[in-house]
This record gives structure tokens, sequence and C-alpha cells, in this order.
């Protein structure tokens, strides 16, 4: 996993009304795009009963405007009457009902001069509170880009930027605007949003926004801005959600959950940041600190799926056994399928798969690939999930497509389908012909592994293995010259690969033992005939107890040659 990217679309980005020092982090929140904040911050000031009716006007405008950009037009109604009765002569909250009707109005088609006139008298009406006003001039020309009349919305700015040349709210506004027509001028969006930034300097929203911007292509850039806020204002923490992303995207999981706890902290928070909270904390492995989370959560909303499944995680990673499987296992079952996600099925089958359910595993890990298309490499892990169970045509399968899907070989993986091809061939419930093909395309397979890595002793070694079963009775030899590229490569590695270099020298020992009998049965069982080959055949066994002084084999090999 991973964070919700939400790039603003907002059209209209304001200072603080009044200045107000109580509503500041909340407007700064609004202003950087940070609506669900702003939105936990602002109805914690609305419940405030010690307010003013001029404090009171600001927290329903702001409100209004948070609902707004939350696509609940009704709410912003709402709150923008609340208001206009806190306080009948706010120009802003004048300019946000007007702005509604501007936009229903747009919506069922061309506007008449009759149906515009009353909505432009109610805004010169709240422009001439006071006409050199950069906030009341831009809450005018979000009205016009919240109902799509781009170039009236630009004549305000205009009149804004005249109204104070040194503002850098009304470049912050033409941002939002570049995004709301079209979000892939980002770079647009970042330019207005950087001349803010040059006009003033203090200005969060824009550096919040300018970091947004940046994120996805420089992030080096995007910490830069966001480090500048805590120079600005210490007391804002809002940015710390952004910082939290940033690391997130770099994969540094420790501290994105260590800045996204800095923004929990803060308390402006709703339920949707809960839950992506607790999902850092899992993706950080803090377990045990997600359950508290969710469990909060599905107090409230018991039915919350996401909750749910954040929970079912966190108890198969904090349980253990068949109960880990179980917690899983129960939010599979319970949540609707067309709902279940292939992150699910993956959990699952990892659980599975540490339960040494492998079969059930693989099944589960194969879901995974049908619902995410990207997670093919997976196929790797379902082949091991058969070869664990012992399914060995199905593990071939799957390594099989695995290779396909990388494109190109892999010694390893060439490895795990010459092993699953040699058990089919030692196995005793296949037949012999099947045997013996299987035998044939794991020594095939073996063949490839010598050839990609020619330095290594493992495609020897297999390549011996399959051969000496081939030829059992080691009569013509199959496996001798395997077994002896095996001791070139491993004997100045005896300590380490003792258990190879005995299996090579107990071969070739029984190699030259057959050959000196074979010998003998032709010359009338005359030893001294094959003397050379009873002495080869010793010196190999007697390589064995060298590595092994307890080898019964070899000792009982070594005394039934008599020849010295």
């Amino acid at each position: 996993m991973k964070t919700l990217k939400i790039i603003s679309c907002a059209c209209f980005v304001l200072a603080s009304l009044t200045c107000m020092a109580d509503n500041r982090t909340g407007i700064n929140l609004y202003e950087s795009g940070m609506y669900r904040a702003a939105k936990v911050f602002f109805l914690k000031q609305w419940n405030n009963g010690n307010a003013s009716p001029e404090e009171k006007a600001e927290t329903c405008y702001y409100l209004g405007e948070v609902y707004l950009k939350l696509n609940q037009p009704d709410s912003a109604s709402f709150y923008y009457n609340k208001g206009l009765e806190a306080s009948a002569t706010d120009p802003f909250n004048k300019i946000g009902t007007s702005k509604l009707t501007l936009k229903e109005l747009s919506s069922k088609g061309t506007l008449t001069k009759e149906m515009k006139k009353p909505i432009e008298e109610s805004f010169s009406s709240a422009i001439k509170t006071n006409k050199k006003d950069v906030r009341i001039l831009l809450a005018v020309a979000e009205a016009y880009a919240y109902a799509g009349d781009y170039d009236k919305a630009a004549e305000y700015i205009k009149q804004a930027k005249k109204a104070n040349a040194k503002s850098g709210l009304p470049y912050m506004l033409e941002g939002d605007i570049v995004l709301y027509k079209n979000q892939e001028n980002r770079g647009d969006a970042g330019t207005k949003y950087d001349n803010a930034i040059y006009f003033s300097p203090d200005l969060i929203g824009a550096y919040v926004k300018s970091a947004r911007i940046y994120m996805p292509v420089n992030s080096a850039t995007s910490l830069e801005k966001l480090t500048a806020i805590q120079n600005i204002d210490p007391t804002f923490n809002g940015h710390y959600q952004l910082l939290s992303e940033l690391y997130e995207r770099q994969g540094n999981m420790k501290l994105a959950v260590q800045y996204y706890t800095k923004f929990i902290d803060d308390k402006n928070y709703d339920e949707e940041h809960s839950l992506k909270y607790a999902g850092l904390l899992y993706f950080n492995k803090q377990y045990d600190k997600v359950l508290p989370v969710v469990t909060s959560i599905l107090k409230r909303h018991p039915d919350n799926l996401v909750a749910k499944r954040l929970h079912a995680y966190a108890l198969s990673k904090t349980q253990s056994g068949e109960q880990s499987v179980n917690a899983i296992k129960r939010f599979m079952q319970t949540a609707p399928k067309d709902r279940l996600i292939s992150l699910d099925y993956q959990t699952y089958a990892e659980q599975l798969e540490a339960n040494k359910q492998y079969a059930e595993a693989a099944i589960n890990y194969t879901k995974v690939i049908q619902l995410d298309d990207t997670k093919k490499d997976l196929l790797k892990d379902i082949g091991n999930m058969y070869e664990k169970n012992h399914q060995s045509d199905s593990a071939i399968f799957y390594y099989t497509l695995y290779l396909d899907f990388i494109g190109q070989p892999d010694p390893a993986i060439y490895f795990n389908i010459g092993r699953n091809y040699y058990y089919m061939g030692t196995d005793s419930l296949n037949t012999p012909e099947n045997r013996l093909a299987a035998l044939y395309k794991a020594d095939s397979t073996f063949t490839k592994i010598k050839e990609l890595a020619p330095t290594s002793f493992l495609g020897h070694f297999w390549l011996a293995r399959t051969n000496s079963m081939i030829d059992p009775e080691a009569s013509q030899g199959l496996a001798k010259p395997y077994y002896e590229k095996v001791i070139e490569i491993l004997l100045d590695q005896a300590d380490r690969y003792k258990k190879e270099l005995i299996e090579s020298y107990k071969y070739l020992g029984y190699y030259y033992y057959m050959q000196a009998d074979a010998i003998m049965k032709k010359n009338k069982n005359n030893p001294d005939k094959a003397r050379n080959e009873f002495l080869t055949a010793k010196d190999f066994f007697s390589k064995v107890l060298e590595l092994n002084p307890d080898d019964t084999v070899a000792k009982d090999a070594i005394e039934g040659i008599k020849i010295k």
C-alpha cells in the first residue's frame, strides 16, 4: 500500500476575513485545500457559544465554502444563511448565497440579463462595503468560476490585483482555476502558486498547493515548500499530512507514519483521516496500534468495510496459528464478494501460507492476479505453494507462466521447474513411462541451468542426480561426467558442501565398482582383470570416509573390495 491523492480543484482561496486568531488554523487548512480537516475545525468553532456575531458569520462562511468544495451545496446553503442570521450585513455570506443561485441558473442554460441582474446587484452590494478589499473581489471571482464563467472571474481577479498589487491571493485563485478547468495543467497551476508565494511569502495555502503540484515530479522542491511552512507558522500542523504522503511515495513508511501522527495529534481529522492513519500504521507493521484506531471507528460505524478490513488484517498479524487465518477468513466470508480487493486475497493467502495450507494459499494468490494484473510476479509464489504441496505438475505450470511474464531466463526458476520434473520422475505413484518422460524433461531443464550459470555446481549436480535415475545401475555412466564436474567446482569448499561431495564420491565409487564387477563377469570372475576399477572405486569410497568417518555405506563398500 497507499494515500488519497487530492489535488484541489477549488476555485477560491481567501485569507482570513477579519484575521481573527481563533479561525486562523481553519482558514489555513481551507486555503491549503484540506477541506475535510477544515470542516472539522470550523464545526468545532460553530459549537463555540461565546463567539461574537462577526466570528460566527466568518465560521459559517467557511463552513459553507468547505461543504461546497465537498460537493454538498445544500449544507453550504444552510451555513451561508446561518451566517447572514448572525450578521445580516456580512458581505461574504451574501456572496455565498448568490453564488449558489448563479450556479443553479447557469446549469439550466444561458443566463439572461434579467436573470443576472439580482445576482450582480448582490455582488455589487457586497463589494461596496469595501471596494479595496481583495478578499471580497476574489469571493465574487470565485463565484463566477464556480458557475463556469471564467472570463468574468478573470475580470474580478484583475480588479483584485489592482486593489492590492502586493497580494498573492489573486495568483493563488488563478492556480485553482487552472486546475479546475484542466487538472493536467499542473505546470501552469504551479507557476501561479509560486507567484502567490512571491507576492505573499507568508501565504501557507500557496506553499501547500505548490508542494502538492511538485510532489509527483520533484520531491525535493515539494519538501522545501512544506518545510518552509514551519518557519511561517509553527502552530500549523496541516502540512504534516502532505509530508506523510511525500514519504509514503518514497516508500519510507516510518516517516510517513511519524508525520501523519503529528497531523492526527492536531485533532482536526475525520473518519477518513483515521482510516488513512490506520492504513499507514498497518503498512509500517505497527499492527498493535492499528486495532484501537479501527475499533473506535467500528463502534460508531460497525458496517464500515475499510475499518473491518484493516481490523481483520491487523488481527491476522497479531494472532498466531489458526487464529491468524480465521481473522481474515471471517472478513472474506462476510464482506460482499464484489467489494473484495486483491489485497484481501493476498493477505489471506499469506496467512494460509504461514500456516502451511499451501493449496488454499495458491488458490487465493491466483485470485489476486485475477483482480490485479500488475501482480503477476505472484505466479512464482503460486508455483512455490504447489511445490510445497507436492503438486509438481501445477508448480511447473505456474513457474513456466512466471518465466513468460518476466520474458527472460531465470536460472532459479528453471531450477524449480527441473526439480519438480525430477520429483515427478522419482514418484513411485507415476507409471514407469511417465517417470522416464519427466526425467528427460528434468535433464533438458537442468542443462539450461548449466548453460545459464556454468560456474554454479547446481546445474551439474542435478543433472547428475537426474541421470543417475535414468541409468540407475550406472551401466552407462550417464551421471559420471556431471558428478565429476561437481567435485571439480566444490573441491575447495569441502566444509560447506560436504553433503554434495559425499554424494558425488559415492556415485563414482559405485560406478567404478559396477564397472569392475562387469569386467570380472566377462573374465570368469577374475578380480585381477578389474584391479584398476576396484582400486578407483575404493579410492572414492575412502574420500567419503575422509568427510564422514562414520559413513556405513562407504565402510561396507571398502570392506567388500579385497584388492589392495
